[in-house]
């Protein structure tokens, strides 16, 4: 009697047991009310209890239209041989975690539901061809999606989705996938709106570019900028349908003054081989992947191997295992230093005058940091971690013209006594500063000594020049003479030593290479290119023959990261970066390698970590780092990065 089936359905032919049909047939104006969630009163609220209790063998079953909330976690067991499933238009908010055990699935409809997630186990329907999750309000979709075996057509129109999986990218038997109607970024929704076509080479472009991530690594590396974009890239055409199509348009037109005016980077048609979005993330990622580096790497500055052991027994270092003493102390959890501070400086006067990088307005700014720091971010000063720069602030034609003023500083330095204390400041006073300036300065050497012992004995060499110099690869990154000017005129206006320009020239013209999409396979030739435009400032033959050498660069012991003397040589963060790019494992293990060799970790890490995340880009960066920056130095930040993208019109 126990293996009896009971059914109170109609009695049904054994060549139609394949099917259950449940669903309602209604008329349209029964559609629209039960659209609304006026369900009549003749609808299911759940299956039968004859479905739950006993095995049946219907390979499809239809219950659209009724009112069903949930599923029974049982059905897989009762209904093992199902392979078209319709639960269309019901009230289901969520799926049995059981519901991966329906192998035998190759169709699912459960459009027009209220579906919020998809269980873990929905990517073990291995044999499932066909899904319609249309009109729910679905936030996320699992990241293996695209590891399902068969999976051909996707519909997922209509929810509140703001990523579609980029393991999406790399499944084979892809044809469709319909995403209109959401809030997406990745892809963006100009792209899912444009159809099928567009979203797939998009997300198989995505995939290629993470492939080198393990599956589980995949989520952990796409990140999403908040973007906030202005005006600069309003609709031409009343009928353009994607915002690339009018980025397309604003570049070729060259008669429409207003949009151009408010997009004073907009680079040329064919500037870049990248589209807009990749432009945008290796941009972000460039600045991004700097802060991170340059706030992580402060964990072991100026540390010797035996310390860095005991302090950091684990190598996965977060900001708040960074230890407070009179080296750290300075800077908060999550906090970045004034490497990238630097950067930033640039970047607003870059912003401030319509993309032209102008040597005296950076040196205003630099100064003004230098005495009063951030305001918006409630600084008093700047913590100076470079020996030119703070006697360069001593001088008093810094600001009306810092080329000559960093020439003589380096011929004659105003104050070049590493052991001085506060008192010795008094030496200034025939040098006409006055007394307030003294003191700063006074204050600032005594911090300086504090947190900077044994960093570069050639003064002068210091890599405060080049540590600001990725941002300089941005503007004009398609022409790489205005490139190479910019460096060298920000460069020279506080570090005029001919290996600090080379350095500087060298990061910046990576950086514009990597925006024109050049040397995407060809790492090697990426750091030969850049090398070679950086050495063209090296007239002394020897300077130029070590500067040549640091293509060879390959690990950390070419670092030498704690090299008496040396450690914030210039050469350092380009050594750092080099080893960087060749390197075959992702931005975390590279970064993390680099601020355990100690030295000056943060300045190396500053600029190994601008350049790993223009080559990867924001959306691959260690989400936990982005997040666990300081959130009012981000935000700010945010603004500004907004700003530069407006003006390179970037969507």
């Amino acid at each position: 009697m126990g293996n009896i089936e009971v059914h109170d359905l109609a009695p049904v032919r054994s060549d139609e047991r394949k099917e259950l049909n449940l669903s309602r047939k209604i008329s349209y104006k029964q559609y629209e009310k039960h659209k609304n969630g006026d369900y009549h009163e003749a609808c299911l609220t759940e299956l039968p209890w004859n479905i739950r209790d006993s095995v049946s063998l219907y390979e499809s079953m239809s219950a659209s239209f009724n009112a069903i909330t949930e599923l029974p976690a049982e059905l897989p067991l009762r209904l093992p041989h199902l392979s078209y499933l319709d639960l269309s238009n019901n009230a289901l908010q969520k799926l049995p975690d059981s519901f991966g055990l329906l192998f035998h699935l190759k169709t699912l409809m459960v459009q027009h539901n209220k579906l919020r997630e998809l269980p873990e186990a929905f990517v073990h329907l291995v044999k499932l061809e066909k899904i319609d999750l249309s009109y729910n309000q679905l936030r996320e979709l699992p990241e293996d999606l695209g590891k399902m075996e068969r999976l051909s057509k996707l519909n997922v129109s209509h929810n509140k989705l703001r990523l579609l999986p980029v393991s999406l990218g790399g499944c084979e038997t892809l044809t469709l996938v319909l995403a209109v109607g959401n809030r997406l970024t990745v892809p963006p929704q100009s792209i899912s709106n444009e159809g099928s076509l567009a979203i797939i080479k998009f997300l198989r472009r995505k995939f290629s570019s993470v492939s080198i991530c393990s599956a589980s690594e995949i989520k952990v590396c796409i990140n999403v900028f908040p973007r906030v974009r202005g005006n600069q890239c309003q609709s031409i055409d009343k009928n353009n349908h994607s915002v690339h199509s009018q980025y397309i348009q604003v570049q070729t037109d060259t008669t429409n003054t207003p949009v151009r005016i408010k997009t004073p980077l907009l680079p040329p048609l064919n500037a870049t081989k990248l589209d807009p979005d990749q432009l945008g993330d290796k941009i972000i990622g460039m600045i991004y992947g700097a802060a991170i580096g340059d706030a992580l790497g402060i964990s072991t500055r100026w540390m010797g191997p035996d310390e860095c052991s005991f302090y950091y027994p684990n190598p996965n270092i977060t900001y708040k295992d960074i230890i407070v003493d009179e080296k750290r102390v300075w800077w908060r959890q999550g906090d970045w230093t004034c490497n990238v501070d630097h950067m930033i400086i640039v970047l607003d006067s870059i912003i401030s005058w319509a993309g032209v990088v102008d040597e005296l307005d950076f040196s205003k700014r630099l100064l003004n940091w230098y005495q009063n720091g951030f305001s918006d971010l409630g600084d008093t000063e700047g913590v100076v971690l470079s020996q030119t720069l703070l006697q360069l602030f001593s001088m008093e034609d810094f600001t009306t013209n810092p080329h000559r003023a960093a020439d003589a500083v380096l011929k004659e330095p105003v104050y070049y006594d590493l052991n001085g204390d506060l008192d010795s400041a008094d030496s200034m006073s025939d040098s006409g500063i006055d007394s307030p300036q003294k003191s700063m300065y006074a204050r600032c050497k005594k911090r300086f000594n504090a947190i900077n012992i044994g960093s570069c004995d050639d003064f002068g060499c210091d890599n405060a020049a080049v540590t600001r110099s990725p941002i300089l690869g941005v503007p004009s990154f398609h022409d790489l003479i205005e490139v190479k000017n910019n460096a060298v005129r920000i460069c020279r206006g506080t570090h005029v030593k001919s290996v600090c320009v080379a350095s500087s020239v060298m990061i910046s013209t990576m950086v514009a290479l990597m925006l024109q999409g050049k040397y995407e396979d060809d790492i090697d030739g990426l750091i030969h290119e850049s090398i070679s435009h950086g050495a063209e400032f090296i007239s002394n033959q020897e300077e130029r023959n070590e500067f040549l050498a640091l293509v060879k660069a390959d690990d950390l012991q070419s670092l030498n990261a704690r090299e008496d003397g040396k450690g914030s040589h210039t050469f350092k963060p380009i050594t750092a970066a080099i080893i960087a790019l060749k390197s075959k494992s992702d931005y975390k293990s590279t970064i993390l390698d680099i601020v355990m060799s100690c030295g000056d970790s943060n300045s190396n890490a500053c600029v190994a970590g601008a350049i790993m995340g223009c080559k990867m880009g924001f959306s691959r960066l260690p989400t936990h780092w982005i997040d666990d920056l300081r959130s009012k130095q981000t935000n700010w930040l945010n603004v500004k990065i907004n700003c530069l993208l407006d003006m390179m019109g970037i969507p």
